[in-house]
């Protein structure tokens, strides 16, 4: 008689499985992938001014040279071509190891585009789509409550009006809480010792803050994904990346960890306290450690030319080089406001709303400029990291602009907001 085996068991199969054949993919894939830049010009080649990008570069150094932060990298690219890329600083102050171009940076939320895209993929070519039930793939989400009072989280509970879809973690309108909020941290729900399949099953235990659909909050849902993907695709998360979004589009320094040969690019994190800069301690499991937990959230580490290299490929339509990871439609959902009316203005820190900003499928998209307090165009998308990076794409004028630094808190000296204004200033044509 042959042997029973369950549906978890059949999953963890397939995905053993695919991860082999992947590996042996990956392997042939790697062996042709290397870091590139984007084609490099002057800037007045692409409408824009040298003396101006001297100027961005001199202010930026500024803020090392005056011991404000620890280093960045900062690159801007238009039309497809790279017109600036500098780095400055340190990577690790202590070993006094200078700062270079191909850092790499744990980008933290800058993570839930890239892995937002694999979910399109996945809607794309039918295997999944925006309306389907979470619980079709994890069952537990089926039995999720809502909390009466989610101000209180001892308070009762009840049944959602209807279940959370795919749409709704896309759009973070799912009622999923966020990692480093007091309900999943006072239930343990987040960390990097656990796999995904761990982790989403302390999601579902949790209950809701609010009924699917009816409210916009920035939560965990992109690492949920990260587990719908390997359920539907049979690939673990991190071999279906590579082999479908990173190898393609030669992002070869970007990934879950940094590997021992790259350890060189490692760039250390600093807290900035009273004009003081100190080391912050490593994660339960460190940065370059290959960790149990690929968190479509906030777990990948890249560098500058990388991302720089994804966002162009999202201004081309999703094609980069000859090698197409998305159709100009998809692509076009992913950077244009989806949000229902209901849930805007949305807010990420309450009670301050940012009413300048929508959400597509895996970006934050500018609505009205207006609100902004500095100069950008309706239809710009991007999305930033709680390390001090910050990225942003602008279909109008055909710039990207990628900003890397790893400092806490994030924001600062509103080095972001000083750099993407030098980058408009820039533009002369």
């Amino acid at each position: 008689m042959g042997a029973h085996y369950s549906n978890e068991q059949r999953k963890s199969a397939r995905i053993g499985g695919a991860r082999l054949l992947t590996l042996v993919i990956a392997a042939s894939l790697s062996a042709n992938v290397s870091a590139q830049d984007l084609p490099r010009v002057d800037a007045e080649q692409v409408g824009m001014s040298s003396a101006r990008i001297a100027l961005l570069d001199t202010t930026l150094k500024h803020y090392v040279e005056s011991g404000h932060v620890p280093g960045f990298v900062a690159g801007i690219a238009r039309h497809g071509k790279l017109v600036y890329l500098q780095s400055a600083g340190w990577q690790d102050i202590e070993a006094q190891q200078a700062m270079q171009d191909n850092a790499m940076f744990q980008i933290r939320s800058m993570s839930k585009p890239i892995a937002s895209l694999a979910v399109m993929q996945l809607i794309e070519q039918g295997q999944l789509h925006l309306t389907d039930k979470v619980s079709q793939f994890i069952p537990s989400f089926a039995s999720m409550e809502v909390f009466d009072n989610p101000a209180d989280f001892n308070s009762s509970t009840h049944k959602p009006l209807r279940e959370i879809t795919i749409e709704d973690l896309l759009l973070h309108i799912g009622g999923l809480s966020h990692r480093d909020r007091a309900l999943y941290q006072s239930r343990q729900v987040r960390s990097r010792s656990d796999t995904l399949e761990q982790l989403v099953e302390k999601v579902a235990a949790v209950p809701l803050i609010a009924e699917p659909g009816t409210l916009w909050n920035y939560s965990i849902s992109t690492t949920v994904l990260g587990r719908v993907v390997e359920i539907v695709s049979g690939q673990a998360f991190d071999d279906y990346l590579h082999t479908h979004v990173l190898a393609p589009l030669q992002m070869s320094d970007t990934g879950f960890y940094v590997a021992p040969q790259k350890i060189d690019q490692l760039t250390q994190i600093y807290r900035i306290s009273n004009g003081v800069m100190t080391r912050e301690p490593e994660m339960e499991v460190p940065i370059t450690v290959d960790p149990p937990l690929k968190e479509g959230a906030a777990g990948l580490v890249s560098t500058v030319p990388d991302y720089l290299r994804f966002l162009q490929a999202m201004l081309n339509g999703g094609e980069l080089d000859g090698n197409r990871v998305l159709s100009p439609e998809s692509v076009r959902r992913m950077v244009t406001d989806q949000l229902p009316a209901a849930v805007l203005p949305i807010s990420l820190n309450p009670p301050t709303a940012m009413a300048d900003l929508g959400w597509g499928y895996g970006f934050s998209v500018v609505i009205d400029g207006s609100q902004s307090g500095f100069l950008r165009n309706n239809g710009e998308f991007g999305w930033n990291g709680s390390l001090g990076t910050f990225s942003w794409a602008d279909p109008e004028t055909g710039i990207s602009a990628v900003l890397m630094m790893q400092v806490q808190p994030s924001g600062a000296f509103n080095l972001s907001s000083l750099f993407k204004s030098l980058a408009w200033q820039a533009m002369i044509d």
